[in-house]
């Protein structure tokens, strides 16, 4: 009796242990299969080394959403290469000390303080993920391309001479991305991950505090041949939709 519940035990460890297998396709693929994926994240964007008036900016949240996909792989299950198509936006608060430290009012002298509303960063990127093999965590090289927009908010200061506003101008241009990134399955169709990516904007056509009407503020005020780079740093869920 006992050998026939250890046969039946043992069969049915089998057909469970067959039907996983067959569900994760590849066991070196971490549980990921061939499809479409939907990934949302979220997380921190932070300036690095800014250069010009985006140095008056600091880290702040970022969003991310994005569609992903993966194909068969022959032989060897889902591929190792998949493309990715996402959008993120973040908001980073002025620096204010930063801000009083570099900038000079029209009317001269220096501003003693500062407020601003948060500034956005818009990125639309698309690339590729190279997955590296493994069973429980896959690990990740992340490469894209895409257009980011960054939009500064207002400046209000105060000053001795006159209190006053500036709109530092929008700065905006093609992007490179290099990243790497972790991902481990949850539960059926549900992944968790954590990504983080070094984007490098070409916006050197932007420039530095300006009046209102979008004039620079001063002879060396200009942002001439500056470019924008920040770090992502994000956590989120992906989900196979198909």
């Amino acid at each position: 009796m006992r050998s026939r519940l250890f046969v039946a035990f043992a069969a049915a460890i089998f057909t469970a242990a067959h039907a996983v297998h067959a569900q994760s396709g590849d066991r070196m693929a971490g549980g990921l299969q061939e499809g479409d994926y939907l990934r949302v994240s979220g997380g921190l964007t932070s300036p690095v080394n800014p250069q010009g008036s985006f140095g008056n900016w600091k880290s702040g949240t970022g969003l991310a959403v994005g569609w992903e996909t993966w194909q068969a792989g022959g032989s060897q299950g889902v591929g190792i290469l998949g493309l990715v198509v996402s959008a993120g936006y973040s908001l980073l608060p002025l620096d204010e000390s930063d801000f009083t430290r570099t900038f000079t009012p029209l009317n001269g002298g220096t501003a003693t303080s500062a407020s601003a509303s948060k500034g956005g960063l818009f990125e639309l990127a698309t690339g590729l993920r190279l997955r590296i093999p493994a069973q429980v965590v896959i690990p990740t090289i992340n490469f894209s391309i895409g257009f980011i927009h960054w939009s500064p908010g207002k400046i209000s200061y105060t000053a001795a001479s006159g209190n006053g506003t500036v709109k530092q101008q929008n700065r905006t241009g093609a992007e490179l991305s290099i990243g790497a990134g972790l991902q481990r399955h949850v539960v059926d169709r549900v992944f968790v991950f954590a990504d983080a990516a070094y984007v490098y904007g070409l916006t050197s056509l932007g420039r530095s505090s300006a009046t209102p009407g979008g004039v620079c503020g001063g002879a060396n005020s200009c942002d001439v041949l500056k470019n924008t780079a920040v770090t992502n740093l994000r956590v989120g869920v992906s989900t196979r939709i198909r």
